[in-house]
């Protein structure tokens, strides 16, 4: 395995990574020249960038047959569209390097969760906006092939009506008068058929972010025409990653068995989303 970092330069920052796990090919294993690619966007609320959904979820995810990569984007006080721009960069540069890093660059997906879940959900469905042209970057070459969601933040009036306190996603989307603020707001208005088919996954007693979003952003879907599956599982907290004792954080308290399936139920879905590549559930 080759392990590869590049800092990703947009038109309003330079200061985000991405990290990339590429198998090399092997005569013992013939076929696996061009493997499927996911980028794993971990959350944080704008204001960080979790460890726990970040190496440990793209490493099992290269297990089952993935080029793994994950975005490391800027947080507050740099604010949005800035994160959009980032994830826009890695998902060119994970394409223009398709030969160099051994994937099928039609096989791109891309996993976000929580606050990571919005930038990939945005890049998904704001990647034709005349903004995203005018910064040089075409839906073609930017928008992924799947979209798979983790108890993510599509809906901001949703999500900040669950806190007491200043929201940071709030803080960080609004932070400044920027373009694509409004549409960035309520993402479940963005979907169009355009949007690639979607993983969805949360709990219902997530007290952070609603399961209202999930549900949202998947009725958009459904009258988009959109391929969806959705998974409710019911309980656990947010910010569950895997759910097993490999994410499990310095309180101790994120081991969900009723939840970790949806690792193997969204290889399940990879697998007839991209049904020619080599993918294990």
């Amino acid at each position: 395995m080759e392990l590869i970092q590049q800092t990703l330069t947009t038109p309003l920052t330079q200061s985000a990574t991405l990290t990339g796990y590429i198998q090399t090919p092997s005569a013992e294993m013939p076929g696996k020249d061009h493997r499927p690619a996911i980028l794993v966007i971990p959350g944080g609320g704008y204001t960080m960038v979790s460890d726990r959904e970040a190496e440990p979820v793209a490493l099992v995810y290269a297990s089952h047959g993935f080029q793994a990569f994950v975005l490391r984007y800027s947080v507050l006080p740099v604010a949005w569209p800035a994160q959009l721009l980032e994830a826009a960069e890695a998902m060119h540069q994970i394409r223009a390097h398709a030969d160099a890093w051994y994937l099928n660059p039609n096989q791109v997906a891309t996993l976000g969760f929580s606050a990571g879940g919005h930038l990939a959900a945005g890049l998904a469905t704001l990647a034709d906006q005349p903004f995203m042209v005018k910064q040089g970057y075409q839906a073609a070459d930017i928008r992924a092939n799947a979209l798979l969601l983790g108890y993510a933040v599509v809906s901001l009036s949703a999500t900040a009506a669950v806190h007491d306190g200043p929201d940071p996603m709030q803080q960080a989307v609004h932070a400044q008068d920027g373009p694509l603020l409004k549409e960035a707001t309520e993402l479940q208005q963005q979907v169009t058929a355009n949007t690639p088919p979607t993983f969805l996954w949360a709990t219902a007693t997530d007290a952070v972010v609603p399961v209202q979003n999930s549900l949202q952003f998947a009725s958009a879907l459904d009258q988009a025409n959109v391929p969806f599956a959705l998974h409710i599982f019911p309980q656990g907290h947010h910010g569950l990653s895997l759910a097993n004792a490999v994410t499990n954080g310095r309180h101790g308290n994120d081991l969900e068995p009723t939840v970790t399936p949806w690792l193997k139920l969204s290889l399940q879905w990879m697998q007839v989303t991209f049904p020619d590549a080599a993918i294990t559930a």
